[in-house]
């Protein structure tokens, strides 16, 4: 009997980090010079949202989890790199850029392991019947 515990994705810590995350981008926007906010920055914002979504199809599909949460992990190392790039331009400040890589580290741990778990369930299953084993 596999076991596999579906929980609202709200209630992931992943989730609610990745939302923190869109709300520090988001809220920061208007304090950000107008050629930044609807440029990169606002497409990191996107960035964000989209991975917030993705939490949701990695937690809900199974079968496309793996894809899901690799998808998740290449949104989030854009948004590091932009964040880094906007902390040396001085678009957004010094403070705020630790902050944010703070959330950025521990959400990229979160899917890692995530995505690791992942792949050993997916590993230990049965060829046969496609049933895991705890």
């Amino acid at each position: 009997f596999p076991y596999t515990t579906l929980f609202r994705s709200r209630d992931l810590q992943i989730y609610r980090d990745t939302y923190e995350l869109c709300r520090q981008l988001y809220g920061q926007m208007n304090d950000v010079q107008k050629h930044a906010r609807y440029g990169e920055y606002g497409h990191a914002v996107s960035m964000a949202f989209e991975a917030l979504d993705l939490i949701y199809v990695a937690n809900s599909d199974q079968q496309g989890r793996t894809a899901a949460l690799a998808r998740y992990l290449q949104l989030i190392g854009g948004i590091k790199s932009r964040v880094r790039l906007f902390r040396e331009l001085k678009v957004i400040p010094v403070k705020r850029s630790v902050n944010l890589m703070f959330l950025i580290d521990k959400v990229q741990k979160q899917a890692t392991g995530w995505r690791n778990a992942s792949q050993g369930q997916s590993r230990r299953g049965n060829a046969n019947t496609g049933e895991l084993h705890p």
